[in-house]
C-alpha cells in the first residue's frame, strides 16, 4: 500500500485509487482534498481559509443559541439552528463528504469516513428533533456538536498548514545560504567549481568571513567562518 503524502494515511493501490506524478515519482491520495492540496496547495490553502471563516461566523450562533437559548422558544430555536447549520455541515464540511466518497470507492477508510458520519449522525437526529418533536420528547439538539467539530477540524487543518509554510520557508531560508561554488585546491591552484563537483578528500580554501561550502574537518589555518548553511546558525565560528 502507498502512503498518502499530505494526510499520511495508507491508500491502495489500485485502477480507481486517485494519483499524481512529480518529478517522475508517482504519488497515491486517499481523497481529492488531499490531490487538490498537493497539486495546488496555494489555491486549496485559500479556500481553508474561507471555510474556517465561514464556519466560525456560523458555529458562533449556533453555539450560542444552544447553550444561551434566552431569547427565542424552543422550537424557534431549533429551527434556526437548523438553517444555520446547513451551510456548515454541507458547504463547509463538504470535503469530508467527498472524502468518504473517495474512501468508500478505493474500499479503504479514512478520517473523512469517520468524521462524516459522525456529524451526520448528530445533524440528522437534530433535524428529527426539530421537526418531530414527538418522537423525542426532550428536545434536545446536537446541531453546536455537527458545527464545532467541523470548523475546528478545519481549523486544525489550517494551522497545520501554516506550520508547514513556515517550516518549509525556513528550510528554503537555509537552503538559499548555500554556495553554489567552492574553491578548491587542484594541482596546487585554486580553482572555483560548483559544489556538485566537490569530491571527497578534495582541499577547498575559505577565507575569512565566507560561508563553508560543504561540511569538512580545517586542516590547516585558523580564522572566523560563517557555518549557517550547515549548522543553521548565523554565528560566526572560529
Amino acid at each position: 500500500m502507498a502512503k498518502d503524502p499530505i494526510c499520511g494515511m495508507f491508500v491502495e493501490e489500485g485502477p480507481h485509487a486517485l494519483t499524481a506524478t512529480l518529478h517522475g515519482s508517482q504519488y497515491f491520495f486517499c481523497s481529492e482534498g488531499c490531490l487538490v492540496q498537493f497539486q495546488a496547495p496555494e489555491k486549496a490553502f485559500a479556500r481553508l481559509k474561507r471555510l474556517v471563516v465561514i464556519g466560525t461566523v456560523l458555529t458562533v450562533p449556533i453555539a450560542t443559541l444552544t447553550y444561551l437559548p434566552i431569547l427565542l422558544q424552543r422550537d424557534i430555536n431549533n429551527l434556526v439552528m437548523f438553517l444555520l447549520s446547513i451551510p456548515v455541515q454541507f458547504v463547509v464540511g463538504f470535503r469530508f463528504y467527498r472524502g468518504s466518497y473517495d474512501a468508500l470507492r478505493s474500499r479503504v477508510g479514512n478520517m473523512d469516513l469517520l468524521i462524516a458520519m459522525g456529524t451526520s449522525a448528530a445533524w440528522a437526529y437534530s433535524v428529527i428533533v426539530t421537526f418531530f418533536p414527538a418522537f423525542f420528547p426532550s428536545n434536545g439538539t446536537y446541531f453546536e456538536t455537527s458545527a464545532i467539530i467541523i470548523t475546528l477540524i478545519l481549523t486544525g487543518n489550517l494551522l497545520e498548514h501554516l506550520t508547514k509554510q513556515r517550516a518549509s520557508e525556513s528550510v528554503r531560508k537555509l537552503l538559499e545560504l548555500q554556495p553554489i561554488m567552492a574553491r578548491v585546491l587542484r594541482d596546487g591552484s585554486e580553482v572555483e567549481i560548483p559544489i556538485e563537483d566537490v569530491r571527497v578528500d578534495d582541499v577547498f580554501v575559505v577565507r575569512p568571513g565566507e560561508r563553508v561550502p560543504v561540511d569538512g574537518v580545517v586542516v590547516e589555518g585558523g580564522s572566523a567562518l560563517d557555518e549557517s548553511p550547515q549548522i543553521g546558525s548565523l554565528a560566526m565560528k572560529p
